[in-house]
């Protein structure tokens, strides 16, 4: 600027002539002024400024322009100066360039512009339209393009407004006809001179137009397609996500594809399916779709081992066949050679850097500096801003603009985003020059007195998404992985940062799918730095809470809450106790006055001690009186666990002294606020849905990172929670209060198992097995006797395990790996529990018996486990009985002991001296004690079968039992291997002949449901899992092809049964579950031979089977037509009834 410029501006200082001017004559000047501006030298058309006025926003404005509009803005308001702008437009010429670079500066340096100019332009439109004035349309197209030019920041986006206004059925133009042409028209003139963003605007997001004036419209959108058509610009290689807003020729095709194959992977990852938008394109927008969308998301890269989003989102739309076959086979090779090329290390990266855009962008950020420290100069921050947005639109390059891309993974769990080494340097400049700025702000004025260049700069910041999501993962590396090396101005300037990142939250434009809140953000940053640096989490917390006290110390206390986020409070009031242990009881401090918060303390003062102060403000303790700022029971316990002991500033026994200090807190608590109102059991039904919650969501990650859920007790603090519940449990068992009751942790169990039912993803099936095995682990914390309820009546004490057997034929048999017995621990968890339970009873033997008998009817699987894990079971309870009574053993528990020793008997002998097997108990226990001891011993199964020769009545029952839990191992093996094992094959094939041979049928061990089976077999079905149940299918068809065909054809109900197996295993293979639990290459071997060597068995078969009854005909039929017509066919032929067939069943009339 030249001298004769600065001095001629210089006319307009305001303080030049306070002093000796009224302020009346002052502002008449500059309202005389203002209009020789507007109306200097009306030359432009209104085509020209619609095609120029890209290049009027602020920053590419001729800075003596807009220096005299800011000296103009200091002595009129904002109402004067937007009053006498509609004054000038509606009475004179104007110089549309004027005009318009001012409403550039309006929205940039008054904050309140952006509310006045919607009010102008409410009103222009309102008067255009009733009056049917062109130039009122005109005006108001102007004046919105031109403010939404300076950004979010500033003023909505065009695309926002015109939807805003023209999208909607009371809309200014659907009064009538006339006004709905006169709007079109108007568009209609418009495009020739439109760029291209704002005729993409009203093709994709047209004015609302009622059914009958459809062509009217059609009209339009044809015009406008054919001069976008012209500009070699085409709707169908736009974007699925684009945002239309952006400016002209700067979004590159192949970076939008790239950027809507992000979305789509978001969108996928949070809902399992995929997307509409992207199946509307495959259908509506096919050129885009397979000449830009495809060919992004089909980039050869390295594939992870663990399937991610991405494959997934692949696979699914291969197996919807919206990806040619071709495409995909050669986009497989592509990755093959891209692995090929890591592993020879000539992959090769372009990391350059623009440096004359990146060196104009830091010069920008160092200019801003000096405007923070001076009071006189905040007025030129907001100036300064604008020119730092503008050069950070620069460093973007074309590739980089307007992303709408602000990441929903920064919403969600992953921390460990890598940012490129642009985005790196970009954030690094964008987050030092803030730390920089506060730091010298906050040396000259506390944060109440600097100006409003934080929000200002933060503001602007969101309205770059691609700089703005390279910011926040920048602080997630910073604060989660870096915090123990940051300096406490860095930790305080990020904090102060966080405090306007809240305040600003509602101009962030978000993406329309996945996470769309910036609490999900918090949690990700402060439970991650919470865990990992507990001590740098309570700097953080204290220094944001602290600046926002600061900084907003003049806002009424129910409008200071909004201000800092709830999750830094709940923090906060977990951490201080936690580490400050002068806070763990009531704050005393002086009830007149409390200490002032000094944002100057907390640069150089010991931090513990600064939380301390800021803990005894009573202002504080106001808030955190609040409920929606106080930690509850349960989100104390899932912190805590969260918390690696590892990384714990606490030793081990100064950690289980506060977390004791906790318990009891919360115990005494009222349920109000997240307590347990003195109620044990309600604390210990917390600790352990808490513990199952936390379980569930670390099962979620370790399906990534391939953790299980044993390993969960060394990375947590799972360990230490489960102690101090034991402790609580101790409490409950010693006390009268506690007998006979009913067990409260089932039905915390069934709540969270509930929670995964019914559902058939892989994922949610592992998930809810994830939780059973937590179930599992806390009930083997307890004390064994907890398993047992003791009822007294009349004196007389007797034992109940009605709930735990009902939990074990639920869910426990599920966690079997046999899949039909309970593991070792807890099976020896129950035994004990009974035998510590009959210590109360009058007649300790009596009361072992009689829970031991009720146990065959109610809970089998218990028994089929004792005989299982005998060997190691026995020692066990002899012990514990000698210990504790002075007598023999109870009978049932001699009975197990002879059944084991009955079988080691037999089997100790040899083949020519083979005597009998001699069954002292329930034969189907007997089958489970013999087949459990050969399998131990790896005999040859062929012995069960001699040493069963001499029975008598009872040998078909054991050889049903027998033949059952070798059908269960059969499934074993496929989950374990996904082979069919031809010893076990075998062994099946021979006990059936031996069945077949006595008469005896054993086609009903593979019918679902329970009619018309024997009793036994609805024990030994009830111990099996459900997992193993849903394969038996496999079992099914894998034996019956080794039978001959004559006699299998012959069993009773053997139609029925085989056309339900067949349509079992047809839906394995539909619903994928839990089909897709099988190995690999079990899934494309033997799982998909025994489909097709099962059907045409079937069709073999079915000619020669006894032929059903007419209802049971008709119902095959009718089920059988959809599923398998050539098997229908074969039903139908094979059993066709004459045309009198029906009649025969009907009553004669006489």
């Amino acid at each position: 600027m030249s001298v004769s410029s600065s001095w001629r501006l210089s006319t307009f200082e305001v303080h030049r002539y306070r002093a000796c001017v009224v302020p009346e004559s002052i502002e008449e000047f500059f309202i005389h002024s203002l209009t020789q501006v507007f109306t200097f030298k009306p030359k432009l058309k209104v085509s020209d400024a619609i095609q120029c006025q890209a290049n009027w926003s602020f920053v590419k404005a001729n800075p003596l322009l807009t220096d005299l509009y800011r000296k103009l803005f200091v002595a009129l308001s904002a109402e004067k100066l937007i009053a006498h702008i509609q004054l000038v437009l509606d009475t004179q010429e104007v110089n549309w360039h004027h005009v318009l670079t001012c409403v550039s500066c309006l929205v940039i340096c008054l904050p309140e512009a952006q509310r006045l100019i919607k009010d102008l332009l409410c009103r222009i439109l309102t008067h255009a339209f009733e009056n049917y004035e062109l130039e009122g349309l005109i005006t108001a197209f102007l004046i919105v393009r031109q403010a939404a030019l300076e950004g979010p920041a500033a003023f909505m986006s065009y695309t926002e407004w015109f939807k805003c206004t023209f999208g909607a059925a009371n809309s200014y133009h659907s009064n009538s006809k006339k006004s709905l042409v006169f709007l079109l028209k108007f568009l209609s003139d418009l495009v020739p001179f439109e760029a291209p963003q704002y005729l993409k605007v009203h093709v994709l997001h047209p004015p609302f137009v009622p059914p009958k004036y459809r062509p009217l419209l059609m009209e339009y959108i044809s015009l406008a397609k054919t001069r976008l058509t012209d500009m070699k610009v085409s709707i169908e290689d736009m974007g699925l996500y684009e945002d239309l807003s952006a400016r002209p020729n700067i979004v590159q095709l192949k970076s939008q594809a790239h950027q809507d194959v992000e979305k789509a992977v978001n969108i996928f990852e949070n809902t399992g399916k995929i997307p509409a938008s992207v199946m509307e394109a495959s259908i509506f927008r096919r050129p885009y779709f397979t000449s830009r969308f495809l060919p992004s998301l089909l980039t050869p890269r390295v594939l992870p081992a663990v399937p991610d989003a991405l494959m997934l989102l692949i696979d699914s739309m291969k197996r919807a066949d919206k990806i040619p076959t071709n495409m995909f086979d050669t986009y497989l090779e592509a990755c093959d050679q891209e692995k090929q090329r890591k592993q020879e290390g000539r992959e090769q990266r372009d990391q350059s850097l623009p440096e004359e855009p990146l060196g104009r962008l830091q010069l920008a950020l160092s200019d801003l500096r000096p405007l923070v420290t001076d009071t006189n100069r905040y007025k030129d921050v907001s100036a300064q801003v604008a020119v730092i947005s503008d050069r950070l639109l620069a460093v973007m390059g074309k590739q980089k603009v307007n992303d709408d891309q602000v990441a929903a993974e920064l919403f969600k769990a992953e921390t460990e985003a890598q940012l490129d080494i642009q985005e790196q340097t970009v954030a690094d400049l964008l987050l030092t020059c803030f730390c920089q700025c506060l730091m010298a702000a906050s040396g000259t004025n506390p944060p109440d007195r600097q100006g409003q260049w934080p929000t200002v700069y933060v503001k602007m910041l969101c309205g770059h998404q691609w700089a703005f999501s390279a910011v926040l993962s920048r602080m997630l590396q910073l604060l989660c992985f870096q915090a123990s090396f940051l300096k406490d101005s860095h930790i305080v300037g990020l904090a102060a940062f966080s405090i306007h990142l809240n305040e600003c939250q509602t101009a962030l434009q978000f993406p329309r799918t996945g996470v769309q809140t910036l609490e999900h953000y918090w949690e990700n940053l402060l439970n991650h730095l919470c865990s990992d640096s507990v001590g740098e989490c309570l700097k953080f917390c204290t220094a944001a809470i602290s600046y926002a006290f600061c900084r907003f110390s003049l806002l009424r206390e129910d409008n200071f809450s909004g201000c800092v986020p709830p999750l830094f409070l709940r923090k906060l009031q977990y951490l201080v106790p936690r580490l400050v242990w002068e806070t763990r009881g009531e704050v005393f401090r002086d009830e007149e006055v409390d200490s002032l918060v000094t944002w100057s303390f907390y640069f150089s003062a010991d931090w513990k001690k600064a939380a301390l102060l800021l803990w005894n403000q009573s202002c504080l303790q106001d808030l955190l009186r609040e409920k929606s700022n106080q930690v509850t029971f349960m989100e104390w316990l899932l912190w805590e666990m969260e918390l690696k002991p590892s990384n714990d500033v606490l030793c081990d026994t100064d950690r289980h002294e506060y977390q004791r200090w906790a318990v009891n807190h919360y115990l005494s608590e009222s349920s109000v606020v997240g307590g347990c109102n003195g109620d044990l059991e309600r604390a210990c039904v917390m600790i352990a849905d808490s513990v199952l919650e936390f379980s569930s969501r670390h099962t979620k990650h370790s399906e990534r990172e391939l953790r299980n859920i044993s390993m969960l007790k060394g990375y947590t603090g799972m360990g230490d929670i489960l102690c101090r519940l034991q402790e609580l449990i101790c409490d409950i068992v010693t006390s009268n209060h506690w007998k006979g009751r009913r067990h409260f942790f089932f039905d915390v169990f069934y709540q969270r198992l509930e929670l995964h039912q019914g559902k058939k993803e892989l994922s949610v099936h592992l998930t809810r097995q994830g939780v059973l095995e937590m179930c599992c682990r806390i009930l083997l914390g307890l004390p064994p006797i907890f398993l047992i309820n003791t009822t007294s009546e009349n004196g007389l004490h007797t034992l109940d395990s009605e709930d735990f057997c009902q939990f074990v034929n639920k869910e426990l048999k599920n966690i079997g790996p046999r899949g039909y017995a309970l593991p070792y621990n807890i099976t020896a968890h129950f035994f004990r529990g009974v035998i510590s339970a009959s210590v109360q009873c009058e007649d300790s033997s009596e009361a072992v018996n009689s829970i031991f008998s009720a146990t065959y009817s109610m809970c089998p699987v218990l028994l089929i486990s004792a005989a299982l894990w005998w060997p190691q079971l026995e020692p066990v309870l002899k012990s514990q009985w000698r210990s504790l009574f002075k007598v023999d053993l109870p009978k049932e528990l001699r009975t197990l002991m002879e059944q084991q020793s009955a079988v080691d008997s037999c089997l100790s002998q040899g083949a020519t001296s083979q005597q009998p097997l001699t069954l002292s108990g329930t034969p189907w226990l007997s089958a489970a004690f013999l087949y459990s001891t050969v399998q131990r011993k790896n005999l040859p199964c062929s012995r069960m079968l001699e040493i069963l020769d001499g029975l008598g009545s009872n040998i078909s029952t054991v050889l049903i039992s027998l033949l059952f839990f070798s059908v269960m191992d059969i499934i074993y093996m496929l989950l374990k291997d996904g082979k069919k094992h031809k010893d076990l094959l075998d062994i099946c094939v021979r006990i059936i002949h031996c069945l077949e041979e006595k008469g005896e049928t054993w086609v009903w061990l593979f019918q679902m449901g329970e009619e018309r089976k024997p009793e036994f077999s609805l024990h030994l079905h009830r111990t099996a899992s459900d997992v193993f149940l849903n394969l038996l299918p496999f079992a099914f068809f894998w034996i019956v092809p080794l039978l001959q065909l004559e006699q299998v054809v012959q069993q009773q109900d053997f139609l029925f049964v085989a056309l339900n197996m067949y349509y079992k295993l047809l839906q394995l293979f539909v619903d994928g579950s839990p089909l897709s639990s099988l190995p690999p290459e079990s899934q494309h071997h033997d799982s998909y031979d025994v489909l097709t060597c099962g059907r045409q068995f079937l069709l073999s078969c079915v000619p020669k089977c006894q032929k059903p009854s007419s209802s049971f005909m008709n119902q095959m039929l009718e089920s059988w037509e959809e599923c398998d017509p050539e098997l229908a066919a074969v039903l139908r032929s094979s059993f066709k009834a004459p045309d009198d067939y029906d009649d025969l069943f009907s009553e004669p009339v006489f």
